[in-house]
């Protein structure tokens, strides 16, 4: 439709312009507004064609000719959405013939090329409401785009910045090729200009730019402008400095390398964290042609230890003395493992609120190190400003290598601070400085400018005031620490005249120079080594094959066996095999099951060798007796061997054992078999410190180290952070600048810590220092374990890393053959019994079925017990292991189930046999339909890795018969879990559910066990109807508890209504009958532990047992003071009939004799 004032232009104008009937045109003017300074109309136009230079000189004149008062208009074009119907374009994957993305040129995303100045952003909330178009750019760094309920009409939110200032967009897609055309162009991290006029939006509650053009920007960068030879930064911090540093290390030796600077220096505050970061990515810049060398630092914290040490030659670290800052970097290897050594006593030795270094440990340590005097905190400049004499001075600065100057502005909190009468102007610090230039002069040392960098530009000094402002610090209102060019730098020190070349840049080279170029971390893999173990893991494995397959081995399985092992040992990975057999060897004799983790489960070696009770194999038959062997022939049907029927041995009659899980070994160690393994291994949580001990005793105490790891600012912590920080110093800032805000404090290093179950293993004929520092966690000197300095991630490439993790089930399952006596090794995992309950709760025996609430059998059971699982069971209804094994991948994978293979299971498309679950299913399915293995390796590889599937591969796949779903199903997963280890899972999980169907109350003692924190005596003794209304009470909105504490305990209670639907009852903590901290079985009952009464703890439950166990009880005094219980502990064991026969006091009253 051709809706435009009457006399602009007429209908037939319009349709001789097109070339279209004007029945079949829109155009029509949207949005007027007049810019009142320059007199221009800009007017947003709806149209369906491409407006011709003359059509739009005829608007533009009789528009101004009618109002008399404009001198120019300017048209932004938004097109409907049948405009390209007649026109070619781009094509768009998924796009209609007739909706094609219009192509970008000359930068244009949306609407027109954007020609005006820019406004800044502090501008735009006195603009706001004022319908004046306005420009701003910034690096979109939030992008959300909503359809409406109008056919074809979208509504696109963008958060944009420009450093720590940011602004909300929004933008109207009125076409469906707009919005293609958007959705290609523009995505987050782009940089953009966007024009519009400035409202508030009630919606998101800022001010917000409706933006009806958006075209390409340019990154902003600063460059260096100096022609010379350029500076080195020996100063700099990375965010590994805890609450201080907001470099990110890659970024900041980029930056380097893009001004041209031959070196920089990584030095943060007592730490070296940064180190395999910025050699990587050194490495990345060398194979561009941008070289650059990292010198390796640290800023250390100098504790003058004079006088310090008692007679014994101990230092008492908590005597207040002031520490100076000093900088150390390390010229060859030799100065490096000196470096992190010295990191290792500081944290370990010498830590009191921070990694204090005395003097006599540097001094020891220091060969091969460079030392600087630091900044303003250093001995030098405090020893300057406190007007020690010049003997002192040049006593003091005579320690150190070279002498160390900083831009003035890193020092103006010294004019008229309290502490510092005699600072109080510029000139006072350029003396200062002046007095240091002196001091290295006499001395015949070198002095250098840098420019203790924190952050990376002026205007990223606020994250750090907010962060500091959080850990006790006051707003610095400082932005002087970051990041400078040699340009800026020499401008900095000016006031040097002549000699800021030679500071600024000579002295800095010269520095940089005397370091070597070496790695941080060897490069090579550093294996420990176990004697014999190429020959041990050989020799175990044929036995193991040979008891069970018989001899000689059938070719299959001595081909598979070879194969494997052949790659193992000549890539020098049978060490790990070995420690892992040996680990799961003790733990199994200790009477603990182990579960295996991962792809571990892929290998057949590690199968025979008792690492994994999951075999590999394809699904076979295997006669305990005869050992004749039967692979299926069905591998469509069967891809589990336990889901095969049973048979008996043609040969000898014996009923024959099924195996075999169908796992290609090329998931675990690559299709060349030169992977680098990862066994991970689920032990009893009871069993792993002793564990982690025979670790020490395999490889030597002295070589292991739990694996560090390095905890940073969260989002969320940030976000708290900036509303806090908002909060004392007064300031406001929109929505859109708080995200940005605590985006900028977010990864800066908070803390470290440890994995919970990695172990890093030295090998003997080495040191750690040659690797890494240590340290203990979170530093907390009390803490028994000794941790690696760097995050494990960093060095697991070089150094053995063992994954001995703490796990329920393991624990579970001794517990239960503790209470039945059951080898839970002999148990039927495919017992049809237990198998029915992951459909039906026939086999649960529920008292009074009718009343009963529930419909699922599977409350409990690992993997199966949530509300996410439990919806799985009931679209898919699973009768087999094979199904359990897909649903286990469905529930641990990403855009595997949800928006994947449930819709095609609702839709009927694919059943769930053909359905992707885990990263194995795509090569299995592949083979199956024809493609050889390597090309089907290849494709799993690409879907499990997110790249995008080769035109060759979807020509393999539309070759060999690949359905099309099958193809959009590999093309959306995000994430793909590991058969072998959805297949582990399912084995302990069936295990766990036969002890359910057979032995309920054992069953529900050992998960209880495992859940006491949550339990609660009173509701489980009040029966069902207590329950439920502690169930209805958590959904009850008067209900405080938080959800996470809501989730813990609806969980319990649905257990706790489970069993006591099935009839088993629970009897009260009783005793010298009671386990401390366990449920068990005691006269057909679940006998609740001392621990499961709210509010007694561990220790408390157990001093009450072993007092008990001594001696009976005479009296509630003798239990207060035999045991660790509080009043209000014994009060509630009262409450529950423990202490009924005991009297307050065992006192004897005349009267009573």
């Amino acid at each position: 439709m051709i809706d435009i004032p009457d006399g602009i232009l007429m209908p037939e104008e319009v349709s001789a312009s097109a070339g279209r009937p004007a029945e079949e045109l829109t155009l029509s003017f949207k949005h007027i507004s007049l810019d009142r300074e320059g007199l221009v109309l800009e007017l947003d136009v709806l149209t369906n064609f491409d407006v011709r230079p003359q059509l739009e000189h005829k608007m533009k004149d009789r528009l101004i000719k009618t109002l008399g008062n404009i001198t120019d208009v300017k048209f932004s074009y938004f097109y409907d959405e049948s405009y390209g119907a007649c026109k070619p374009c781009l094509a768009v994957s998924g796009a209609n013939p007739t909706e094609k993305a219009k192509p970008v040129s000359d930068g244009v995303i949306l609407g027109k090329r954007i020609t005006m100045a820019e406004t800044s952003y502090e501008n735009l909330a006195e603009i706001s409401g004022a319908r004046t178009k306005v420009a701003i750019s910034g690096d979109v760094f939030e992008m959300e785009i909503k359809e409406t309920r109008k056919k074809n009409f979208w509504v696109m939110t963008l958060r944009i910045n420009k450093g720590p200032r940011a602004a909300a967009v929004k933008a109207f897609i009125k076409s469906k090729q707009e919005y293609e055309t958007v959705s290609e162009s523009l995505s987050a991290g782009d940089t953009i200009i966007v024009q519009g006029d400035i409202r508030y939006d009630d919606y998101i509650h800022e001010n917000v730019m409706i933006a009806n053009s958006i075209n390409r920007g340019i990154k902003s960068k600063r460059v260096e402008t100096y022609d010379g030879d350029k500076r080195v930064e020996l100063h700099a911090h990375t965010r590994m400095s805890e609450n201080d540093g907001f470099n990110d290390v890659d970024e900041m030796v980029k930056q380097a390398a893009d001004w041209g600077q031959p070196a920089i220096a990584i030095t943060d505050h007592g730490v070296v964290q940064s180190f395999p970061d910025a050699a990587n990515t050194a490495k990345k810049l060398a194979k561009k042609g941008k070289k650059i060398k990292i010198l390796y630092g640290m800023e250390g914290y100098l504790y003058p230890d004079d006088d310090a040490y008692d007679e014994n030659g101990n230092i008492n670290l908590s005597k207040k003395r002031n520490t100076y800052h000093i900088i150390l970097i390390a010229k060859n290897l030799t100065g490096l493992k000196n470096l992190y050594k010295i990191v290792s006593y500081t944290h370990i030795d010498y830590f009191y609120r921070r990694p204090q270094l005395p003097r006599r440990v540097l001094d020891k340590y220091k060969d091969g190190l460079i030392i600087g005097s630091a900044c303003e905190a250093g001995e030098v400049f405090q020893a300057v400003l406190k007007g020690a004499s010049d003997d002192e001075l040049l006593r003091i600065a005579s320690y150190y290598d070279y002498l160390e100057i900083q831009p003035l502005g890193n020092n103006f909190f010294l004019i008229n601070s309290d502490r510092y009468p005699n600072v109080t102007s510029k000139q006072d610090l350029i003396d200062l400085n002046m007095k240091i230039v002196e001091l290295a002069d006499k001395l015949g040392k070198p002095v250098v400018a840098t420019t203790d960098s924190h952050y990376p530009d002026k205007e990223s000094a606020i994250y750090r005031n907010i962060v500091m402002s959080r850990v006790g610090f006051g707003d610095t209102n400082s932005n002087s620490l970051y990041l400078r060019t040699t340009a800026e730098m020499l401008k900095e020190f000016d006031y040097l005249g002549e000699r800021a070349k030679e500071i600024v840049i000579d002295n800095t080279n010269l520095i940089a120079a005397m370091t070597e170029e070496f790695q941080p971390v060897p490069d090579e893999k550093c294996p420990p080594s176990i004697d014999g173990a190429d020959e041990t893991l050989r020799s175990t494995c044929y036995a193991n094959a040979g008891r069970i397959y018989g001899e000689p081995l059938p070719e299959e399985i001595r081909e598979r066996l070879d194969t494997e092992l052949n790659s193992i040992i000549s890539n020098g990975y049978a060490v790990m095999y070995v420690a892992a057999q040996l680990l799961v060897e003790k733990s199994n004799k200790d009477g603990y099951l182990v579960g295996s983790r991962g792809s571990v489960g892929s290998s057949f070696a590690a199968t025979m060798a008792g690492i994994t009770e999951v075999n590999p194999l394809e699904p076979h038959y295997i006669c305990p007796k005869c050992h004749k062997l039967e692979f299926t022939k069905k591998l469509d049907v069967y891809d589990t061997g336990f889901d095969m029927p049973d048979k008996v041995c043609v040969r000898c009659g014996t009923p024959m054992d099924k195996n075999g899980l169908n796992i290609p070994f090329a998931t675990f160690l690559g299709f060349n078999g030169d992977k680098e393994p990862d066994i991970d291994l689920n032990f009893a949580g009871e069993y792993q410190p002793i564990a982690h001990k025979f670790v020490g005793e395999i490889f030597g105490e002295k070589n292991i180290f739990k694996a560090g790891t390095v905890a940073t600012i969260a989002e969320k912590t940030a976000f708290g952070y900036v509303k806090k920080y908002e909060e004392d110093t007064g300031k406001t800032f929109s929505s859109s600048e708080e995200l940005i805000l605590a985006n900028g404090c977010t990864g800066t290093k908070r803390t470290t810590g440890q994995h919970p179950g990695g172990i890093i293993v030295v090998p003997a004929d080495r040191e750690i220092f040659e690797f890494c520092p240590v340290q203990k966690p979170a530093n907390n000197r009390d803490a028994e374990f000794i941790t690696t300095h760097f995050d494990y991630h960093k060095i697991d490439k070089n150094l053995l890393k063992l994954d001995i993790l703490g796990h329920d089930v393991p624990q579970m399952i001794r517990h239960l053959q503790d209470m039945t006596g059951v080898d839970p090794l002999k148990i039927d995992i495919a017992d049809k019994k237990t198998l029915s309950i992951f459909t039906s709760i026939d086999a649960l025996n529920i008292l009074d079925p009718d009343e009963y609430e529930f419909k699922h059998g599977t409350y409990g059971i690992p993997e199966f017990g949530t509300n996410f699982t439990r919806g799985m069971l009931d679209a898919i209804q699973p009768k087999t292991i094979s199904a359990l094994i897909k649903i286990s991948g469905f529930s641990h994978g990403t855009d595997v189930w949800t928006n994947n293979a449930e819709d095609l299971i609702k839709s009927g498309v694919a059943t769930i046999e053909e359905l992707i679950s885990c990263r194995d299913d795509i090569m299995n399915y592949l083979i199956i339909k024809g493609v050889d293995k390597s090309n089907a390796f290849r494709i799993m590889e690409d879907v499990r890795k997110n790249r995008e599937l080769k035109q060759d591969e979807l020509d393999i796949m539309k070759k060999h018969g690949v359905p099309d779903w099958y193809v959009e199903s590999c093309r959306t997963l995000k994430y793909l879990f590991p058969r072998a280890h959805a297949a582990a899972y399912v084995i302990m999980a069936l295990r766990m559910a036969w002890f359910k169907v057979y032995y309920p109350s054992a069953f529900y003692c050992a998960w209880l066990s495992t859940k006491i924190d949550n339990f609660d005596v009173n509701v489980a003794g009040g029966g069902i109807n207590a329950v439920k209304s502690a169930m209805n009470a958590l959904n009850s909105d008067d209900d405080d508890t938080s959800s996470a504490k809501k989730k813990e305990l609806k969980v319990v209670y649905e257990v706790i209504y489970e069993l006591l639907s099935r009839g088993c009852e629970f009897s009260m903590p009783e005793l010298g009958v009671s386990d401390p901290c366990m449920f068990n079985v005691v006269d057909d009952r679940i006998n609740i532990p001392f621990m499961a009464v709210t509010g007694v703890g561990r220790s408390a439950a157990i001093s009450l047992a072993e007092a008990y166990k001594d001696a009976p009880f005479l009296s509630i005094d003798e239990v207060q003071r035999k045991t660790k219980l509080s009043s209000s502990n014994i009060e509630d064991l009262k409450a529950c009939g423990v202490f009924d026969d005991l009297p307050d006091s065992a006192q004897v009253s005349i009267f009573d004799m």
